[in-house]
C-alpha cells in the first residue's frame, strides 16, 4: 500500500507540470447577437465574440465573415445593462455619444418595443459602437472575459441579474 502511494506521489509530482493548462490564447462566445441598423430598420444577426490578445472580433455565424474588430486599445467604454432596451450612461457621455454616434439613437429607439428584459453589453470606442444581446447562459463568464482581455472596468447601468 506504501509503494503504490509512493509510485502516485512521484508521479503526480513529475506528471503536474506536464499536465498544467496554458492560458487560451483566445476565448470565444457563441449565444450573442449583434444589433445593427440596416437602412430604415434595425436587426439582429447571431455572431461570435472572440476575445483574442489585441482585439475583439464579432463574427457572423451564418458565413463566418468578421462584422466588427474593435481593438482593446482604442476602447473608450463598456456597459452592461440588464432592461428592455440597452442603456448607456447618461449625462455628457451620452450627449457625445448621441453627437458622434447617431445611429446609437436608431437602435435604442425600435427596441423600446420589446416586451423582455435582456442582458445588453455595449462597447464604444470614438468613432465606432457594437450593441450585443448577450445569452442568460454566457453572461457571467462573457463580462469578467472581457474586463480580463482589455483591462477595461464594465460599467453596470439599471438592474443587475
Amino acid at each position: 500500500m506504501l509503494r503504490i502511494l509512493v509510485i502516485a506521489l512521484i508521479f503526480s509530482v513529475t506528471a503536474g507540470p506536464l499536465l498544467a493548462v496554458t492560458p487560451a490564447k483566445q476565448y470565444s462566445f457563441h449565444k450573442v447577437q449583434i444589433i445593427e441598423r440596416v437602412g430604415d430598420k434595425t436587426t439582429t444577426r447571431d455572431v461570435q465574440v472572440i476575445f483574442g490578445e489585441e482585439s475583439m472580433q464579432v463574427v457572423s455565424r451564418k458565413d463566418r465573415s468578421v462584422i466588427r474588430t474593435l481593438k482593446y486599445a482604442d476602447i473608450r467604454r463598456a456597459e452592461y445593462s440588464y432592461s428592455k432596451v440597452p442603456r448607456w450612461k447618461t449625462g455628457l457621455g451620452l450627449g457625445i455619444a448621441g453627437v458622434a454616434l447617431p445611429p446609437l439613437w436608431l437602435i435604442a429607439l425600435p427596441l423600446g418595443f420589446s416586451k423582455h428584459r435582456r442582458h445588453w453589453f455595449t462597447v464604444v470606442t470614438d468613432d465606432d459602437f457594437a450593441v450585443l444581446k448577450l445569452s442568460k447562459s454566457e453572461r457571467k463568464l462573457f463580462i469578467p472575459a472581457f474586463e480580463t482581455r482589455s483591462g477595461i472596468a464594465v460599467t453596470a447601468l439599471g438592474e443587475d441579474k
